[in-house]
């Protein structure tokens, strides 16, 4: 299991989470995704994911991914 902690701007309520979650759980190999809103934090978890494509995905969702750091 790969697990990959995001800074993401911007989001600001349940709305938001839930967009970036739907987002990001399309992204194959991803099996959880946990939206942290006070501390503007996405963590993706699953195997094989690419990091390319879920930060595609978290600007598809209308926000920008920071780097990512192991968690």
């Amino acid at each position: 299991m790969n697990r990959l902690d995001y800074r993401v701007t911007g989001m600001t309520c349940g709305h938001c989470a839930t967009g970036v979650t739907a987002q990001v759980s399309a992204v194959p190999g991803v099996t959880d995704v946990t939206v942290d809103l006070e501390n503007d934090t996405v963590r993706v978890t699953g195997t094989a994911f690419d990091d390319a494509q879920v930060r595609a995905a978290i600007e598809e969702a209308g926000y920008e991914a920071d780097e990512a750091a192991a968690a």
